[in-house]
């Protein structure tokens, strides 16, 4: 699913025969992702956000409070929820987005255990201090640090290009060549990123 002004994709994730679900970002108006889950008959238990932007964080208070879902960011992201000015929503779009702080802390190595789903968190600060992708079975949810042919903006506050280009280096280290799904923008695969796209050649 794709939305909010900034066309930011959301993932909805679970294992076929089970009623339980979690989203990889809060992009699209809760209203459009609550009538996905009732159609689907899913449970949302979890929003795993991959950074604190204000277009992957839209409808996460929304979604907790009417699904009871637990929030998880990383902890150098934490503070831009409830901070329009952190999250970059008052600079990009006049208004101010917020949310409550998280429920849980999606820290490096860790590995998020819910709806029946493991994912693996793996830091990689650059486009902000917080970004993590999220690892799961042939899947890689890569938020606004990898994209297809391309990489996030490192010009914002608590950007770095030369601490992105250590979170891709880290990202080749990713055995396999799992599908790569990012924030924004068409899926990819890890291999044809590291042959072809031209911030990942370079490395």
């Amino acid at each position: 699913m794709t939305g909010g002004p900034a066309a930011a994709n959301m993932y909805i994730l679970f294992n076929e025969g089970s009623h339980d679900a979690v989203i990889i970002d809060a992009s699209c108006p809760a209203e459009r992702v609550l009538s996905v889950l009732k159609e689907e008959q899913l449970r949302l238990r979890a929003i795993l956000l991959t950074h604190g932007h204000f277009d992957h964080i839209m409808s996460a208070d929304d979604l907790r409070k009417k699904t009871g879902a637990s929030v998880y960011i990383h902890r150098n992201d934490d503070e831009m929820l409830e901070d329009p000015e952190k999250n970059l929503s008052l600079m990009m779009t006049g208004g101010p987005v917020k949310t409550s702080l998280s429920d849980e802390v999606a820290e490096d190595g860790d590995i998020i255990n819910e709806a029946g789903l493991s994912l693996y968190v793996m830091h990689t600060p650059g486009h902000t201090r917080g970004s993590v992708c999220y690892i799961a079975e042939g899947e890689l949810f890569s938020g606004d640090t990898l994209f297809h042919m391309g990489i996030g903006r490192t010009d914002l506050p608590g950007g770095s290009f030369e601490i992105l280009e250590n979170s891709l280096k880290k990202i080749l280290t990713v055995e396999g060549d799992p599908t790569v799904l990012p924030g924004h923008g068409e899926s990819t695969s890890l291999l044809f990123e590291k042959d072809n796209n031209p911030f990942m050649s370079m490395l």
